[in-house]
């Protein structure tokens, strides 16, 4: 597996820029710099919020920077999704590690040529490769809108379990309570489905 690294090349270390490759994208930690308008513009598009239960949010470029620097890179994580040779995100994965042992991760695509190419399930890869062996973590997981088809096939062909229906423990597009379903993965079947892929 590769190693994580810095933005200048060092081993990543707690609180530093993170660096993860896959074959077509790096991913790395979000800056200021990153809140251009196209990744300002993600967070303004019905079609992307809503699925995730969101209004547009109405936001300028200091709304996006003020998002983009809650993330301390030791327990939060928001890692933007570049193709490689390519300055401009297509999307981004949240990472919220949770007492130290679970983690919930959040995939946005916001470039909406890359829908449809299977980005969240490689970048959810080298993540899952992230939590498990270098955080520690057991458990990942996450809880989508059942009206959100593109989550739940992602996470069924990754072979995430479905934990179960949360009943109206989320909001949907319009605030009003809606059942999320839960989806898991722990660290020994994501190493054997690894393995028996290699």
């Amino acid at each position: 597996m590769p190693e994580s690294l810095t933005s200048d090349g060092e081993r990543w270390a707690p609180g530093r820029v993170l660096v993860l490759e896959t074959q077509r994208f790096v991913l790395r930690s979000l800056t200021a710099k990153d809140a251009t308008p196209t990744y300002v513009g993600w967070w303004n598009d019905p079609e992307i919020q809503e699925p995730f239960g969101f209004r547009p949010r109405n936001w300028g470029r200091d709304d996006a920077i003020r998002n983009i620097q809650r993330f301390d890179n030791r327990s939060w994580f928001n890692l933007g999704i570049f193709p490689k040779g390519v300055d401009l995100p297509v999307g981004f994965f949240v990472i919220f590690v949770e007492g130290g042992y679970r983690a919930k991760t959040l995939v946005v695509i916001g470039d909406k040529g890359w829908w449809g190419a299977r980005v969240p399930l490689e970048v959810r890869a080298r993540c899952l490769d992230f939590l498990f062996d270098e955080i520690g973590v057991v458990l990942v997981y996450g809880t989508v809108s059942p009206r959100n088809f593109a989550s739940i096939y992602n996470y069924k062909v990754q072979g995430f379990a479905v934990d179960g229906v949360l009943r109206k423990q989320g909001l949907d597009a319009a605030g009003k309570p809606e059942d999320q379903i839960a989806f898991s993965m722990l660290a020994e079947e994501w190493r054997a489905k690894r393995g028996a892929s290699s």
